[in-house]
């Protein structure tokens, strides 16, 4: 039986991972760095990820066999405190490494994204293993972790997995400091008739993720048997590619108001490192990965969201 352990259990992912192992009575320890400010009908512990005596000791006090660790400093926030943004994202992730494999931890789940690619990796449709040359602390940091994360598997005979999500939309749970968030931002404001300041250029594309997708499409993955999987590193996932300015017009084509003013930032020189669109077919053919919300589909879902 999995007793999972999720740390930065109160992030964007974090979260919805909670409530799809909580609904199928899978046991989960959720961890974070503050107090929840909702229920989450699971056991939850307060504990930083860079505390490795402190997760080693939830590990032995409940049995935990496989861990999800989410913590992460995104793209736009740790351009802010690089150094920070490296120290967290790295030494965390060693610290799982650890004590998997002193508590002979049977499988981790590790996300790393899209942020890995740059200029060399062919933006119009990056395919599974092209060049990578991020130009962001994010994506040097997840690079790092994909690299490390074979070594380790190779070395110590663990089981990492990893996707490489892009951007991905969610409302319940909302991330924070991502190049992507403009999407739900945008929604957010149009749909009240606000006018919303967009920080990317209006022709910025980059691939999307509705957040269900991505939960079942992980689940999916970690279940596959590992003699099925061809990739040691990360796997390349997508749902569909938007612009803002494509999002501005489907969303007045379906009665928002509010104008979009564009303003990019340096959140637009991140995104013109970034995929336009993702070639995922290798996920596709190893573990039959499908994408079931396309645009329409998830600003359906998004409007009952909200």
């Amino acid at each position: 039986m999995e007793r999972i352990l999720i740390t930065g259990a109160l992030g964007q992912l974090g979260q919805e991972f909670v409530k799809y192992f909580v609904k199928n009575n899978i046991y989960v320890l959720a961890t974070d760095i503050r107090s929840p400010k909702k229920k989450l009908n699971c056991d939850f512990e307060i504990a930083n990820a860079m505390n490795k005596n402190k997760l080693d000791n939830l590990i032995k006090k409940y049995k935990l066999n496989t861990i999800y660790h989410l913590v992460a400093v995104l793209s736009a926030n740790g351009e802010k405190n690089p150094f920070d943004s490296w120290k967290i994202n790295m030494e965390s992730f060693q610290n799982i490494i650890e004590i998997s494999i002193k508590n002979k931890i049977n499988r981790i789940f590790w996300p790393s994204s899209i942020a890995v690619f740059g200029t060399k990796s062919n933006l119009e449709n990056v395919i599974q293993d092209p060049i990578l040359n991020p130009e962001t602390m994010y994506g040097v940091s997840k690079l790092a972790g994909e690299k490390l994360m074979n070594y380790y598997n190779k070395k110590y005979d663990l089981d990492i997995r990893s996707l490489r999500y892009p951007g991905i939309i969610s409302f319940e749970s909302k991330p924070g400091g991502g190049t992507t968030d403009y999407v739900m931002e945008m929604i957010e404001s149009l749909k009240k008739g606000k006018n919303y300041n967009c920080f990317l250029n209006k022709n910025s594309r980059l691939p999307m993720l509705y957040i269900n997708d991505a939960i079942m499409g992980t689940i999916k993955y970690m279940s596959t048997n590992k003699n099925n999987l061809s990739v040691k590193e990360s796997y390349n996932i997508t749902g569909f590619s938007i612009t803002p300015l494509e999002l501005e017009k489907k969303l007045r084509e379906i009665g928002c108001k509010g104008n979009v003013i564009y303003k990019p930032d340096f959140r637009d020189e991140i995104a013109q490192t970034w995929p336009k669109k993702i070639d995922d077919s290798v996920a596709r053919r190893d573990w039959a990965w499908k994408a079931n919300f396309r645009l329409s589909e998830t600003l359906n879902e998004t409007f009952k969201e909200i």
